[in-house]
């Protein structure tokens, strides 16, 4: 799996991860992916606007979904709902990071095939640069065949 080639890919499909800077570092088990501080990511106050916290915890559940599911063109996920609580002021890049694991991934196929939905919860942390835990997001998604193919 490419994984700069799938984060450019995204950037272009959805301008909130171009605006955001978009990285995916790791999607095995271990989901990361940044959000870069910058003149389109910052607040009036120089910090990362909470938008773009949001949008980094929240990406995690879309992208283990491109990782793991077996018929991607027939399932698609959306977030239900998701919480965040901020911790500290992100003053730098931040990094989110959660993880699902192979048999999360085989319990959701299996149920997939089986029952045509699939619920989950992902808590994601939000580290800057220096290792500071800045935020945690609590989502829960759903996976369907919202297109109906």
């Amino acid at each position: 799996m490419d994984l700069e080639k799938m984060a450019a890919s995204l950037r272009q499909q959805f301008p909130i991860y171009d605006n955001a800077g978009l990285e995916i570092l790791q999607a095995d088990e271990i989901f990361k992916a940044r959000v870069l501080l910058g003149e389109k990511t910052q607040n009036h106050v120089h910090m990362m606007h909470a938008a773009f916290l949001f949008a980094g915890g929240e990406f995690l559940g879309g992208l283990v979904p491109m990782r793991y599911l077996e018929q991607p063109e027939k399932f698609q996920p959306v977030v239900r709902d998701l919480k965040i609580d901020f911790k500290a002021p992100a003053l730098t890049s931040v990094t989110a990071q959660a993880t699902f694991t192979q048999a999360q991934a085989d319990e959701m196929n299996r149920e997939l095939a089986e029952n045509g939905r699939y619920d989950f919860t992902l808590v994601a942390e939000l580290t800057d640069e220096a290792g500071t835990l800045v935020a945690q997001t609590t989502a829960n998604y759903a996976l369907r065949n919202f297109t109906g193919k």
